[in-house]
């Protein structure tokens, strides 16, 4: 199978934590996000199918939950200080 690259700009959190990981596993930072790419679709795509409905973006509902997440975090850390 042919292979493209690209370029991929993240947080300095996320790049911080797959550094972190990627050396505790031994392998590149292309590695792991080429496998951590491939098995968010494959989870996404299983997820579509079990859903039936194409009408629901399963990645929107993802991607809010994560931000309301996030959120949450930061409220609880400006709640602490």
């Amino acid at each position: 199978m042919a292979k493209k690259k690209i370029s991929v700009s993240v947080e300095e959190d996320l790049f911080n934590k797959i550094d972190e990981k990627t050396q505790e596993l031994g392998i590149s930072k292309s590695a792991f996000l080429s496998f951590s790419a491939s098995f968010f679709l494959h989870q996404l795509e299983s997820t579509e199918q079990s859903v039936g409905n194409p009408n629901i973006s399963v990645y929107q509902l993802i991607k809010s939950n994560i931000e309301a997440l996030e959120e949450a975090k930061q409220l609880s850390k400006e709640q602490n200080k």
